[in-house]
């Protein structure tokens, strides 16, 4: 006959978990097929004691976890790598050390990034679909925020790739300007669209054509251009401009 737990037995092990909301975000990652779109993503690195995809998984959920260093994930306060609870709620037997995850960013190639992006786009696509709907059925009108957002790295630092010194965080850093764009979302508040990173030295006013058409390609939707108008005003100004040439060059 098993004994029952008592107030002062402790719970089991995988019980105990510093992420609680790492647990959640796993389960409802697993509930819209992220974890099973990222178990397909195609690698170059065989399987040892993790899988590459693993690996993947849990890069992505240092992310969220907030890991500002991929060393992190392993000597941190409360390391990631030693939460089963957060495994198993992510679908995974276990976490690698970060010197794995380390290894298979690096054997990552272009058509693993691109994979990766494509699996994070297509569970995103259905929630974005129902906002802009809502959006438009509520307000009438699709509301954005584009802007650059500052990235600052260490000042010494020689590692990161296309770092550059710029206006941050009220200061000349180096680092790099992400571009974010979001949609007023009538569930949300803030619904995140896209993000592009720039060397730390891009300034807001040249991406302001990208953020648009970025903005347009998350959501499918696009005002109406009114071209002909456009042309119509063009038209006016050009009678104008000609007017004003000839009477410049009338006699005294």
């Amino acid at each position: 006959m098993s004994q029952l737990p008592t107030e002062t037995q402790s719970a089991p092990a995988a019980a105990l978990t510093s992420h609680a909301m790492l647990v959640l975000w796993g389960f409802f990652a697993q509930r819209i097929g992220l974890v099973e779109t990222l178990g397909g993503i195609p690698s170059p690195q065989r399987r040892r004691e993790y899988a590459p995809q693993t690996k993947l998984v849990e890069f992505l959920v240092s992310v969220l976890a907030g890991c500002a260093y991929l060393q992190d994930i392993s000597r941190a306060p409360h390391p990631l790598d030693q939460d089963s609870a957060v495994a198993q709620a992510w679908g995974q037997e276990g976490w690698a050390d970060y010197s794995g995850i380390s290894r298979t960013l690096k054997a990552c190639t272009e058509e693993t990034v691109a994979a990766v992006k494509e699996a994070l786009e297509v569970v995103s696509r259905p929630f974005i679909e129902r906002e802009v709907m809502l959006a438009l059925l509520e307000q009438e009108v699709l509301v954005y925020d584009g802007d650059l957002t500052g990235r600052p790295v260490s000042s010494t630092s020689t590692t990161y790739p296309g770092a550059a010194f710029g206006w941050m965080s009220d200061a000349v850093q180096l680092g790099y300007q992400a571009a974010l764009v979001s949609l007023h979302s009538p569930t949300y508040g803030r619904l995140w669209l896209s993000v592009e990173q720039h060397p730390g030295d891009t300034v807001s006013s040249s991406q302001a054509e990208a953020l648009v058409q970025a903005a347009e390609a998350r959501t499918e939707a696009r005002p109406w251009r009114r071209t002909d108008l456009l042309a119509e005003r063009i038209e006016r100004q050009r009678a104008l401009l000609r007017g004003a040439e000839r009477y410049a060059h009338l006699p005294d």
